[in-house]
């Protein structure tokens, strides 16, 4: 049987979604490249907090944050997710319980995440409602009360929860989760 054009085409479009992907600036394209036999995301031009994190979290992994697989000077290769954003049906109360377990294990680890919306959480192969993207995310020093690698400051909720007299990174995370995170999913 003689293949159409249209069939080719086709199947080259559903051999590319099921590959690695890569972000640099503001593209995402393909990647011919596997890491253990799994496709992955790749990252290019992460600042210092999210490269800083992102060796935490490697070391600190938890089941409802991305995985982190390689962290470079150049690049982070984390687990490929499935956006929310991207699926319509989703479970809303799963989603901010698996959140909060998320912050909590953040916060534990001095990470403030500040960018709590459902656009930075993903569907894992398995299901699993995972965390990702820290480009806005800040670390505290070891009792938590001050900044040791600041946020962005451009942050729309970082700036909000300042204008609202908050002080203390804790109190700026948790703000930005409950005004954008849990204030539009519901």
């Amino acid at each position: 049987m003689v293949e159409s054009r249209r069939n080719k085409k086709y199947k080259r479009k559903t051999r590319r979604r099921d590959c690695s992907k890569q972000f640099r600036g503001t593209t995402v394209t393909n990647l011919d490249e596997k890491f253990r036999g799994m496709n992955f995301f790749r990252k290019y031009g992460a600042g210092i907090s999210e490269i800083a994190i992102c060796k935490i979290l490697k070391k600190n992994p938890h089941p409802n944050i991305v995985k982190v697989y390689r962290n470079t000077d150049s690049y982070i290769d984390i687990e490929l997710l499935t956006p929310i954003i991207a699926e319509k049906d989703y479970d809303k109360n799963t989603l901010i319980s698996e959140a909060v377990l998320a912050k909590n294990h953040l916060q534990s680890l001095g990470i403030m995440y500040i960018d709590w919306k459902p656009d930075n959480i993903g569907i894992d192969a398995d299901g699993k409602y995972k965390l990702f993207d820290f480009d806005l995310s800040g670390i505290t020093t070891s009792d938590g009360k001050k900044w040791e690698v600041h946020p962005a400051p451009y942050s729309w909720s970082y700036r909000q929860a300042i204008a609202n007299g908050l002080k203390t990174p804790k109190e700026i995370d948790d703000f930005a989760f409950e005004i954008n995170f849990i204030n539009i999913v519901f």
